[in-house]
């Protein structure tokens, strides 16, 4: 379904006559290229003129026009050159010297997790959990069983059972008594759920606990209600399972996060942890049927760490799609390495300094020789690896497993990533590099600035933070391929706050606001495998655009993340537009 462009300043009125009679008058100097290119019919659909668009083709940084027919660039240039391309049906829009920039590449996205409307029971970040009971009385499902809230800190949580307080599970049982209830941390690595939900998962004294997870225990073995990472997933899964009303959920969840992709700018996205065992990837295909999907979606298919491994394996083998004709392709593989650093379940090549939850070196989800089992297995068939690795030993082994297919599988062009890399040790920089693999990094969450690295010292020690905690120049100075992305909602949504906050950094900064820009944009088109295709604007490649209200590369650092977009083309068809443009 294509839906024309509207008109900001209609080609045959008055001022827009004038100056394209002008440049009309051109013509017999144009190029050969353009002139070939008018004399074959190349006549644009749309035109956007009198710009500073700034490509990311090395080639050609900098135009003033581009033409698009259909859903393709035919032409990157002058004004003048591009009035070969005008014809009486073409849609001009004079951009007054505006920006214009490739589409955004979110590379790590929870889109539809995000919006998803099952989150009835919102709770402020990081107060002391009995105060949450006046709040916990009020929750009530979304037209199911279950109640699913948010927001408490697994900080906040361990000081009051460190305190002597009751266990968790009383609490929620006291504000949500008949129904089963799950209260997803703050990061999404820990779930609060009362005695309903534990029963539901079979989580009691005798349970064991499952792969890439603790359940925390009270003095008498009994569960108390905090379940950490892979443990929570157990219970999130019978939460979101799939019903009928939860499908239509989950499909109003993709279709409300695409309205905020093109608002920012976002023209593809990865979904960060597609659950396929609760119906997420139906949904994308069910708005993509639907001709709704206004951006270009890789599904990373979630690896679930407490599945039967042959089971899985073929599971995801089965359910390859990479139609580079469609919108929508599910050809990556989303698998945690281990854990985060906040709820001590990051694995550590060294001890936690402090007590911890999950042993005194976190905990991995997939061991070495399980996660090198399923790259081995799985990468021949063409899924590139998108590895959660928070602690340098979880970053190591996500290595080693890579290395290890490497070894196995031979060259396979493989676009593997680790995301997070917020615990690097120095001598595995160089191995990014050296086994091609991507790093992910995020930088628009305010925990990532210099001034709140602090975060780590009662973790790490401010030694192994100094040396070790979000090296992002040592990374992008080794050579590897660096793609910014936002974690969405952990991190701000915003590419421009991404941006700024990158070239902020202190001496841990990309170099400059061009080096941020190619990793939301051709580095990140690289990694979803569509660089021949988008992250650049050049001829022959599809049309995904945005024009924003200030140039990137002329204002000041600080002012970046106030960017506005104005406008957002997909294909060569306006999906947004910002109001007053």
């Amino acid at each position: 379904m294509k839906r024309r462009v509207e008109r900001q300043v209609a080609w045959w009125s008055w001022p827009a006559r004038i100056f394209w009679g002008a440049v009309l008058a051109t013509l017999a100097v144009a190029t050969l290229g353009a002139g070939d290119a008018a004399a074959g019919g190349a006549e644009a659909d749309l035109m956007l003129v009198n710009g500073a668009i700034y490509t990311v083709n090395p080639l050609q940084p900098w135009a003033e026009a581009v033409a698009i027919q259909g859903e393709t660039i035919l032409f990157v240039g002058s004004d003048a050159e591009a009035a070969a391309f005008l014809g009486p049906d073409t849609e001009v829009i004079d951009l007054e010297r505006r920006m214009v920039m490739p589409g955004i590449h979110d590379s790590h996205n929870h889109l539809l997790e995000v919006f998803h409307a099952a989150w009835t029971c919102g709770l402020p970040f990081g107060l002391p959990p009995e105060s949450y009971l006046p709040i916990l009385s009020q929750c009530s499902p979304f037209g199911g069983q279950w109640v699913i809230g948010f927001g408490y800190s697994i900080q906040s949580m361990v000081t009051h059972l460190r305190a002597g307080g009751r266990p968790p599970v009383e609490i929620l049982d006291e504000g949500i008594p008949n129904r089963p209830a799950v209260i997803l941390a703050s990061n999404s690595h820990s779930v609060w759920a009362n005695s309903l939900a534990l029963a539901a998962a079979g989580l009691d004294a005798a349970a064991p606990d499952p792969p890439g997870g603790v359940i925390m225990r009270s003095q008498t073995g009994e569960p108390n209600g905090i379940l950490l990472d892979g443990a929570g997933e157990l219970v999130m899964d019978l939460a979101f399972a799939p019903t009928p009303l939860m499908e239509h959920l989950n499909e109003e969840a993709v279709i409300r996060g695409l309205k905020r992709l093109r608002e920012n700018g976002i023209t593809s996205m990865v979904d960060g942890r597609t659950y396929w065992q609760r119906g997420y990837h139906d949904a994308y295909r069910q708005v993509e049927q639907e001709g709704l999907l206004t951006a270009r979606i890789m599904l990373a298919l979630w690896a679930v760490p407490y599945a039967d491994d042959d089971e899985q394996i073929a599971t995801l083998a089965a359910m390859f799609d990479n139609d580079t004709e469609s919108r929508l392709r599910a050809a990556q593989i989303k698998i945690y390495s281990d854990g985060e650093v906040g709820h001590t379940t990051a694995a550590l090549l060294e001890p936690y300094v402090r007590s911890a939850l999950a042993g005194p070196r976190g905990l991995t989800y997939f061991d070495r020789a399980r996660l090198s089992r399923y790259i081995t297995e799985l990468e021949p068939l063409g899924f590139d690896f998108f590895i959660h690795a928070i602690g340098d030993r979880g970053a190591r082994q996500a290595l080693d497993a890579i290395e290890q297919a490497r070894g196995d599988n031979g060259d396979l062009g493989r676009r593997h990533r680790l995301t997070h890399l917020e615990v690097l040790a120095p001598s595995d920089i160089p191995r990014l590099s050296e086994l091609e693999v991507i790093a992910d990094i995020q930088t628009a969450s305010d925990f990532v600035l210099p001034e709140n690295l602090s975060f780590y010292w009662s973790f790490l020690g401010r030694q192994r933070t100094e040396e070790r905690v979000l090296r992002l120049k040592d990374v992008y100075d080794s050579g590897a391929r660096v793609v910014l992305s936002s974690d969405f909602d952990v991190g701000d949504l915003s590419p421009f706050r991404g941006m700024e906050r990158a070239i902020a950094r202190g001496e841990q900064s990309l170099p400059d606001i061009a080096a941020a820009i190619r990793a939301y944009t051709i580095d990140g088109a690289y990694l979803m495998r569509q660089d021949d295709r988008l992250g650049t604007l050049e001829s022959g490649k599809l049309a995904d655009l945005i024009v924003v209200d200030q140039n990137l590369l002329e204002v000041d650092v600080a002012a970046i993340s106030e960017t506005l977009v104005l406008l957002t083309v997909v294909g060569g068809e306006e999906v947004w537009r910002r109001p007053g443009f």
